[in-house]
C-alpha cells in the first residue's frame, strides 16, 4: 500500500472511508478503504477520461451488475459499485494477498502440488464466472491473487466494460500479450473458451516461470500466439502439461469447458499450500491493511515576497489594528497544511500530472551492463547488482509513455518487472548456459 495523495477523495460514494493507495492501472486506480460497517474493501475509481465515455459507462453498468451475482468462494466478490457517479467507481472485498505474477517473479514456478490447487482454484472460479453470463477476457497472472484458503480471480465482467473504450483504438485488442487466445489476437469475438486459453497460459506460467509463447515485445508474442504452439516443455507434471496443452488448443470448439475443468481438478486448498516466502508476504499485506501508511501531507509553497509598497501597506496596517500574519517557516516549502486547506472529502476528477514507472530486476547474477530507456532518454549503468530498482516519473494518461529496458549478463537467469504506480504492467525472464547473453524488452503503458 502506498499514502494517499492530497488530491486523493477521502470518501467513495458517501460511505466508503479511504485509507490508502493500492494501485494503479488501465482502467482506474484502486484504493483501500472500510465500508460503514468496518469491512476491509478496494475501491477501484475509473480514470477520468473513461467517465466521459458513455459507451463505457453503459458497459460498465451491465458488468458491474453481473459480476455482483457470481458466487463461488475463488473469487473476489463485488459489493458495490456506482456507474452514475461523476467518476464511476465499484467496491469488492479486499484480500490479502499476492499477485500470482508478483509470487512467480520473486520466488520462481510454484511446486506441482501448489500448481494443481491454484488450477483447481481458477477453474472453480471461471466456472462460476461463466455461470453469470460473464466472459472474463483478461485472465492472467495478474488477476490471480494467491490467499493463505487458496486462489481469487479479480476483474472479471469489468474487462468487457473496459473493452467497450480500448477495442476502438488502431492496434488494441481486449486482453494481455502472452496470455490472449488466439481468437481474441485476431480480433474476433471471444467467448468463454477464449478464457479457458487464458487459464492454460496462465496456468504454464505458474508452472515454470516463463510466458508460454516467450518473452519479448507485445507484437512478437501476439504473432507467436497466432502463428505458433505454447513452450509447454518446462512443465515436469505430465498430467498438468497434458492439461494445460488441451486448455491452449488453437481450436477453441477441442478446449475443454470451466465446468469440465472445475470437476476434474475439484479438491479444496490444503493448508501450507503455498510456498512459506509468499505466505510470509501475505501475511505482512494482512498486517498493513490493520494499519494502512497515513496520508501524505499537503505541501504549501512560501508565498513570492511582496513588493516594497505592498510590504509599507502591511506594516502600516499591522501598526493600527495590533494584528499578526504568520508564514510557514523558512525555507522553499512547508510541510503540513492549514486548517481551511483540509482534505476533500468527495470524489475529485482531477487527477495527478504524472504518475510512477518503475522498473524492478533481479537474478543470480551481476548484470555487465544495463540501460533503460524512458520516452527516448536513455541512461546507462555498468557492472550493476542485483536486486535493482529504480522509479521515474512519467506523465499521466492519456500520454502514453515508451520504455525499453536492455541488459546484458553472464550465464544464469535474470527476472524483470515493469510497474505503473504500483502495478505490474509487464515481466519476463532471460536465461543463459555456457556464454554471456543478451536481454532486449520494450513496452508502451
Amino acid at each position: 500500500m502506498r499514502p494517499l495523495e492530497p488530491a486523493d477523495p477521502r470518501t467513495i460514494g458517501d460511505r466508503y472511508r479511504v485509507l490508502a493507495r493500492i494501485g494503479s492501472g488501465g482502467m482506474g486506480t484502486v484504493y483501500f478503504g472500510r465500508s460503514p460497517g468496518g469491512r476491509a474493501v478496494a475501491i477501484k475509481l475509473v480514470h477520468a477520461e473513461l467517465a466521459a465515455d458513455a459507451e463505457f459507462r453503459e458497459r460498465f453498468r451491465r458488468e458491474a451488475a453481473a459480476a455482483r451475482t457470481v458466487g463461488g468462494g475463488f473469487t473476489a466478490a463485488v459489493l458495490d459499485a456506482d456507474p452514475d457517479a461523476a467518476v464511476p467507481w465499484l467496491a469488492s472485498e479486499f484480500l490479502a494477498a499476492v499477485p500470482l505474477d508478483e509470487a512467480v517473479r520473486d520466488g520462481g514456478a510454484l511446486p506441482p502440488a501448489a500448481a494443481r490447487t491454484l488450477a483447481a482454484g481458477i477453474a472453480e472460479a471461471l466456472r462460476a464466472i461463466h455461470r453469470a453470463g460473464i466472459v472474463h477476457r483478461d485472465l492472467k497472472p495478474a488477476n490471480v491473487l494467491l490467499t493463505a484458503d487458496g486462489p481469487r480471480v479479480i476483474d472479471f465482467g469489468i474487462a468487457r466494460a473496459l473493452d467497450a473504450a480500448t477495442i476502438t483504438r488502431p492496434g488494441d485488442r481486449a486482453g494481455s500479450p502472452g496470455f490472449m487466445a488466439p481468437e481474441q489476437v485476431a480480433g474476433a469475438p471471444a467467448g468463454p473458451p477464449a478464457d479457458v486459453f487464458s487459464f492454460g497460459s496462465t496456468l504454464a506460467y505458474a508452472c515454470t516461470g516463463a510466458e508460454p509463447f516467450g518473452e519479448g515485445p507485445w507484437h512478437a508474442k501476439m504473432f507467436r500466439i497466432e502463428s505458433g504452439a505454447p513452450r509447454l516443455g518446462r512443465i515436469a507434471d505430465e498430467e498438468l502439461r497434458a492439461l494445460v496443452a488441451s486448455c491452449m488448443d488453437r481450436d477453441p470448439a477441442r478446449r475443454p469447458s470451466a465446468e469440465e475443468l472445475a470437476e476434474h481438478l475439484a479438491a479444496p486448498p490444503s493448508p501450507g499450500w503455498l510456498p512459506s516466502q509468499v505466505t510470509a508476504e501475505i501475511r505482512r499485506r494482512a498486517a498493513e491493511a490493520e494499519n494502512p501508511p497515513p496520508p501524505r501531507a499537503r505541501r504549501l509553497r512560501r508565498p513570492p515576497p511582496l513588493p516594497a509598497a505592498a510590504a509599507a501597506a502591511i506594516t502600516l496596517a499591522l501598526g493600527a489594528g495590533g494584528a499578526i500574519i504568520a508564514w510557514p517557516s523558512p525555507g522553499p516549502d512547508a510541510a503540513g497544511a492549514p486548517p481551511s486547506a483540509a482534505p476533500s472529502q468527495t470524489v475529485r476528477t482531477s487527477r495527478p500530472s504524472t504518475r510512477t514507472l518503475e522498473f524492478y530486476v533481479t537474478g543470480d547474477v551481476r548484470l555487465t551492463s544495463m540501460t533503460y530507456t524512458v520516452n527516448g532518454r536513455d541512461t546507462t549503468l555498468r557492472n550493476v547488482r542485483l536486486p535493482w530498482r529504480q522509479v521515474v516519473q512519467i506523465p499521466a494518461l492519456p500520454r502514453q509513455t515508451k520504455w525499453r529496458l536492455r541488459y546484458k549478463f553472464p550465464p544464469g537467469e535474470v527476472r524483470w518487472r515493469v510497474l505503473v504506480d504500483g502495478f505490474g504492467a509487464a515481466s519476463g525472464m532471460s536465461s543463459a548456459r555456457g556464454r554471456p547473453s543478451i536481454g532486449d524488452y520494450d513496452g508502451t503503458h
